[in-house]
């Protein structure tokens, strides 16, 4: 039987990059994964949407300008080809890098068969001195709406589609819903969006949900809030669904995106003595200790479920492994989500800071008075800052506006260190950029905008 330092089981975002800190930091490693590498992100999550976004952004922004006359029709099976060949490479590319790292991979399901072994399904049984879990989530279900692929679909599955439907119903209006809803409407297709509680995007600020709102009715998206589905009828080649509200939908095909469930039952975690919480999320401290020499990072330990959070907890279990003092820092984890306006949410919101005893001001900016917004003809954004009114420290920024994602690390870099008003509104930013809205804001914070008037 083979022996490691460390073996990281579950080759995602919270798995392959502990195994290569691990590696540099010279602890012998294996990675056990029983898919593709690279996990949920790589293979049915950031990468394949992105990629579906991407195309479709470009047609529409190409459309809206008067000057242009486009005459195009998309291929959708080679769209859809062609967005998993870019995920095919990401995914190789992890492996490459573990093969550089000496990182021994195998590939199949692992499971705890006693402290310090485990099972793996090929027969085989390797050792291990520490062990860091990262196996992730799975697409969470309805009752009486079981996924199968053809009518009936997940977050994965509908990647496997090859025929573009003309209409789609989306269960849950979260930002895996929401994001599909944008590519499909874009496409062309006809969305129905039905969400239980009273507001798209329900965990974020709300602001944003009132612009997604707006942006989805624009593009004909049709939004049932505070609605629940009560029954959904298979026909030949379509569904029926009857809605709460006694609408009725028919859709070629079904989205459920209504959450994820944690990939823990099975492991055999409890000989190990890992505490998991009430929905089945493995709990760790700050160093990502989930027991004696079982640690745990990604979204097995539960929300927000993101990539980057979890390379973050990744680094954080590796180190510790290795016996160095590392502590993840939850402060300034950026939420994103990539719809037209992308949406970045770094920090606390308004609300979750009162809530956590800060007295706070907040100022909201439209980005319309950008220049950039004007080039990108997209002017109903905005840009929010949530500052503790004392000391005029920024706990929280809000950012709805193109390309948001790119400004989302300078966002939560000033949040992690302490930035204030004034460090925000002194620090230059290129113009003409959609990164100047973060300097206009905090200078309206302080009462001496360049590009906005008070009052009247």
């Amino acid at each position: 039987m083979d022996k490691f330092d460390l073996v990281v089981l579950g080759g995602g975002p919270g798995g392959y990059p502990a195994a290569i800190r691990a590696s540099q930091l010279g602890l012998s490693t294996a990675l056990v994964e029983a898919n593709r590498l690279g996990g949920e992100c790589t293979n049915y999550g950031c990468i394949p949407t992105k990629s579906m976004i991407r195309p479709v952004e470009l047609l529409s922004s190409l459309s809206r300008l008067p000057f242009v006359k486009l005459s195009y029709e998309l291929d959708y099976q080679a769209y859809m080809d062609w967005v998993k060949g870019v995920a095919s490479r990401v995914s190789e590319g992890v492996g490459s890098l573990l093969r550089r790292y000496n990182v021994e991979v195998f590939n199949a399901r692992g499971w705890v068969a006693e402290p310090g072994v485990l099972e793996l399904s090929d027969g085989r049984r390797i050792g291990y001195s520490k062990l860091v879990v990262a196996t992730g989530t799975d697409p969470a279900s309805i009752p009486g709406l079981d996924f199968d692929g053809a009518l009936i679909h997940n977050n994965r599955t509908i990647l496997e589609v090859r025929r573009k439907p003309s209409r789609v119903l989306v269960i849950g209006a979260g930002y895996i819903g929401v994001e599909f809803a944008n590519i499909m409407a874009k496409l062309g297709v006809d969305v129905y969006i039905v969400e239980v509680m009273d507001r798209v995007l329900p965990v974020m600020d709300d602001d944003f949900s009132r612009l997604m709102s707006r942006r989805l009715s624009r593009m004909g998206v049709k939004v049932y809030t505070s609605t629940r589905i009560v029954e959904v009828e298979k026909r030949e080649g379509y569904v029926k669904a009857k809605l709460s509200n006694n609408v009725e939908v028919e859709a070629d095909l079904v989205l459920v995106a209504v959450g994820r469930k944690p990939n823990t039952k099975g492991l055999g975690l409890e000989r190990l003595g890992v505490s998991l919480d009430e929905r089945g999320y493995v709990r760790v401290d700050g160093r990502m200790a989930a027991s004696t020499n079982v640690y745990a990072s990604g979204d097995v330990t539960g929300p927000p479920l993101l990539a980057h959070r979890a390379f973050a907890q990744a680094i954080v279990a590796a180190e510790n492994a290795a016996g160095l003092k590392s502590e993840f820092d939850a402060r300034a984890i950026p939420s994103v989500v990539f719809t037209d306006p992308e949406l970045v949410s770094v920090g606390l919101t308004e609300v979750e800071a009162k809530n956590a005893g800060y007295r706070v001001s907040t100022v909201k900016l439209p980005i319309g008075g950008l220049a950039r917004a004007t080039i990108e003809d997209s002017l109903d954004g905005f840009i929010k800052i949530v500052y503790e009114e004392s000391s005029k420290a920024v706990i929280g920024i809000h950012l709805a506006a193109p390309h948001a994602s790119e400004i989302a690390g300078e966002l939560g870099l000033a949040i992690e260190m302490g930035a204030t008003l004034e460090d925000l509104a002194s620090t230059i930013h290129p113009h003409p950029t959609i990164s100047e809205a973060v300097q206009e804001v905090a200078e309206l914070a302080l009462g001496k905008p360049k590009h906005f008037k008070i009052g009247r």
